[in-house]
């Protein structure tokens, strides 16, 4: 008569504060929400429920001031039976980027060659991320290494955890240079790397990092 269940980090730690909810199928707006524990388990009482609920679970960072709501990975997506119950359980860890949805669950890197420049293709770049400090996650992260795929949106490096990084790139193995995109009026200086975090442009639900890349000049 229970739905019960375990939210972790895919180190297996447990997380507290998770907000899990169950979704009443049959019924709009009738949800029962539950948060997790210091040992990351949650229980919903369903016993006089005569209905099916979708349960999801959500996790709730802090960066530069604002709140941001990642969605949890369930162990299966069945539905749950009120009245029986059941278990399940969650994992914080990025969703795999598809063909249809190439953004994933985190941050991404959208990448533009210089305008009015083509010697860049972004095809063939690499990315490198190396984090500064701590991440929205409070970890350190680790260095990570990426190609870009394209998006409605353009080229991409998706689920990047929120933070500070110092970005290097290169094309066929051959360095370039990389620079914060141009909003507005103002102007970023071109270097061998970039070091800075997400931003909230273009309207965008969650903060990305918006860089340009262009080929080394005398």
């Amino acid at each position: 008569g229970y739905i019960t269940g375990r939210a972790v980090n895919e180190q297996g730690v447990a997380l507290p504060g998770v907000e899990v909810v169950a979704d009443n199928t049959m019924a709009y707006d009738s949800n029962e929400i539950a948060v997790t524990d210091a040992q990351g388990h949650y229980r919903i009482d369903v016993r006089n429920a005569p209905f099916t609920f979708n349960v999801t679970a959500t996790k709730t960072l802090q960066y530069q001031g604002a709140a941001i709501r990642v969605d949890l990975m369930p162990d299966t997506p069945e539905i749950v039976p009120g009245g029986v119950g059941g278990v399940r359980n969650f994992t914080f860890k990025p969703k795999p980027p598809t063909q249809a949805d190439p953004y994933g669950s985190l941050g991404c890197v959208f990448v533009e060659r210089e305008a009015g420049h083509f010697e860049v293709d972004p095809a063939q770049v690499t990315l490198t991320l190396t984090p500064v400090g701590t991440l929205a996650d409070g970890t350190t992260g680790h260095v990570r290494t990426t190609r870009l795929v394209m998006s409605g949106s353009g080229w991409v490096a998706a689920n990047v955890m929120w933070g500070t990084y110092t970005v290097t790139a290169s094309m066929n193995g051959q360095p370039l240079e990389v620079r914060r995109r141009i909003g507005g009026m103002e102007t970023y200086e071109w270097g061998a790397s970039y070091t800075g975090g997400f931003t909230r442009d273009y309207n965008a639900i969650r903060p990305n990092m918006y860089l340009e890349l262009r080929t080394p000049r005398p």
